[in-house]
């Protein structure tokens, strides 16, 4: 069902702290969109679709910060390795340093037994010509081998010292980004805490409404037949119109329950496509189409009248004929219905072909 409504000044109801705090942001939407309430003396059809909207904001933000969380865990994971592997490194230098250490020093027992050997006192020393080649030779062993080690030894040590480099750079980016998963995980608590407040609301909108118009939302109004052009867009499309009379759940991916993003996703998936989780993620796939060059297949996402990617919280799979199937919002089943939606329809993706 499609609730037309005018303009409206939304009060900053959801704050964008997920972008601020996290760096990005986008996630599924929940809700058909909607403006919020502007009186207490409205009709209470209108509130409730509002506060749908309204919810479904808190989802995306919600949504949002648990794929930043999982970004930011992930990171974090790495960055403890990098740390692991750098301390290797360190141990491994440290050790090579000893090894090459040990041997300058056997070398240098065997080059100094009393005083240096030199070419003047070996030739002084030797009792005969083969004697004096004999310990010639050995003295040219003795240096090549203490050269060597000392390389050895120097090689060693700065591999040493660019490793202990490497394992404290390691060490603060394992902080910044524990740190970053910390906040995440604090994100996550707050949002869902704001979900939670919004989908009380919902509800009791809903609980208001008479019970005529709560039993027409809970029915399949739209049980019509749409073809889309052969492949992956139609697939998808008869995945989405099949789930007609399945109930809207937040969060819900199917196969039975589905919110927005989780409707469109799943039947992509059922296409062989795979698609981001939320409807603002998925506002980056395939590629840009008009308004006016609309294909069945194509996603319709839905803002709050800003034309901000950033807000939008809604997403649909037109079908033709000016018409959209969609997981509206708690109360509502997945139909086929006007794909004006509250009027602000901000843009459309195709994603295949």
């Amino acid at each position: 069902m499609t609730s037309h409504r005018r303009p409206y000044a939304r009060p900053p109801l959801i704050a964008a702290a997920v972008a601020v705090v996290l760096g990005l942001g986008v996630i599924p939407a929940s809700a058909q969109p909607a403006d919020p309430p502007t009186s207490g003396s409205q009709d209470p059809m209108q509130r409730y679709q509002e506060l749908g909207a309204q919810a479904a904001k808190a989802d995306e933000d919600m949504l949002t910060a648990q794929e930043q969380q999982k970004a930011r865990e992930a990171e974090r994971k790495q960055a403890d390795a990098a740390l692991t592997k750098a301390n290797e490194e360190v141990s491994k230098a440290q050790a090579a340093i000893e090894t090459f250490r040990t041997d300058v020093n056997k070398i240098a027992e065997a080059a100094f037994v009393g005083q240096q050997l030199t070419g003047a006192s070996v030739l002084l020393d030797s009792g005969s010509r083969q004697e004096f080649l004999d310990r010639s030779a050995a003295l040219a062993l003795i240096a090549g081998q203490k050269e060597e080690a000392l390389s050895g030894l120097r090689d060693a040590m700065g591999k040493a010292e660019a490793a202990r480099a490497g394992a404290a750079d390691a060490q603060g980016r394992a902080k910044i980004a524990a740190d970053g998963s910390t906040a995440a995980v604090e994100e996550v608590r707050k949002r869902k805490s704001d979900l939670d407040k919004q989908i009380k609301e919902v509800r009791k909108a809903l609980g208001q409404l008479p019970s005529a118009d709560r039993q027409k939302l809970g029915q399949v109004q739209d049980s019509g037949s749409y073809l889309g052009p052969p492949g992956a867009a139609n697939d998808a499309l008869q995945a989405a119109l099949s789930k007609r009379g399945s109930q809207y759940k937040w969060g819900a991916t199917g196969p039975n329950t589905f919110d927005c993003s989780g409707l469109t996703s799943w039947a992509y998936k059922q296409a062989g496509v795979s698609l981001p989780r939320t409807s603002r993620q998925q506002y980056t796939a395939g590629k840009p189409v008009s308004l006016s060059q609309l294909m069945p297949g194509d996603l319709l996402f839905y803002d709050d009248g800003t034309g901000n990617p950033a807000a939008i919280h809604h997403v649909a799979i037109y079908v033709g004929e000016g018409k959209m199937v969609d997981a509206p919002t708690e109360g509502q089943v997945v139909d086929v219905r006007s794909s004006k939606g509250d009027g602000h329809l901000m843009g459309a993706r195709r994603i295949v072909g």
